[in-house]
C-alpha cells in the first residue's frame, strides 16, 4: 500500500465516498485503527473509531501523512460489516469540523472536551480538556486529570506539536461524568 500522502488521500476518499471500513497504522502507537473515513482536509481527517467490538467508539482526527500501511477496505471489513449489522450498529453521523488548518480544526471543536496528543514530543501523554482560547501558533486549555480533577490553571501547547485531536470517547465521558464541568469557566465569567 502508498504510504506517501497523496496516494494516501486518495485511498481516504474513496474509503469516505464508499463508506468503507479502513485500517491502518501509525508510527506513534502499537496496534491498528480501524473505522469509517467522515470528512478530510489538507492534513487533517476524521476518522470515526470502531472498538475491538467493531462498535462506533468517538471521532478522532488524525494527520495524513501519520497514516501507514492503509487497508481500504479493511481485511475483515465484511466481518466487520456483518457484526455490526448484528448489533443493529448505524454508520455513524457526520460532524461538522472545519479540517482547514489546525487551528480551525481545534475551534470548530471546542465546544466538546478534547483529547489532544503530541506524539512526537510525548508519545505516552495526552491532554484532555477545554479549549479556553487559541492564537495562531498556541492553544490554551484547562485541563482535567486522571482523577477527574479540574487543573486550577490553564495549560498551553504549540498548534505544530499536535498530531492527534479526539472527541469524547468512553473514557473521557466516565472522566467528565465524575469530575463535572470545570470551575474556571464559572471563575472567569464573574
Amino acid at each position: 500500500m502508498p504510504n506517501k500522502a497523496s496516494g494516501v488521500r486518495e485511498q481516504l476518499l474513496t474509503a469516505q465516498k464508499k463508506k468503507l471500513i479502513v485500517e491502518f497504522t501509525r508510527p506513534f502507537e502499537a496496534g491498528k485503527f480501524s473505522g469509517f473515513v467522515m470528512s478530510i482536509g489538507p492534513k487533517f481527517f476524521v476518522l470515526a473509531s470502531l472498538d475491538n467490538g467493531f462498535a462506533f467508539e468517538s471521532y478522532c482526527c488524525l494527520r495524513i501523512k501519520d497514516v501507514r500501511q492503509l487497508r481500504c477496505p479493511a481485511k475483515y471489513a465484511e466481518f466487520y460489516s456483518a457484526a455490526r449489522k448484528i448489533h443493529g450498529d448505524k454508520m455513524p453521523r457526520k460532524i461538522a469540523l472545519d479540517l482547514s488548518d489546525i487551528g480551525s480544526l481545534l475551534t470548530s471543536a471546542a465546544p466538546s472536551l478534547l483529547t489532544i496528543h503530541r506524539e512526537k514530543r510525548d508519545p505516552d501523554v495526552c491532554s484532555i480538556g477545554y479549549l479556553v482560547s487559541r492564537d495562531e501558533k498556541t492553544l490554551e486549555m484547562i485541563e482535567i486529570a486522571p482523577g477527574a480533577k479540574w487543573e486550577s490553571e490553564p495549560s498551553y501547547f504549540r498548534l505544530k506539536d499536535i498530531t492527534r485531536i479526539d472527541l469524547p470517547g468512553p473514557y473521557e465521558r466516565a472522566l467528565i461524568s465524575v469530575g463535572g464541568y470545570p470551575e474556571f469557566f464559572a471563575r472567569k465569567s464573574t
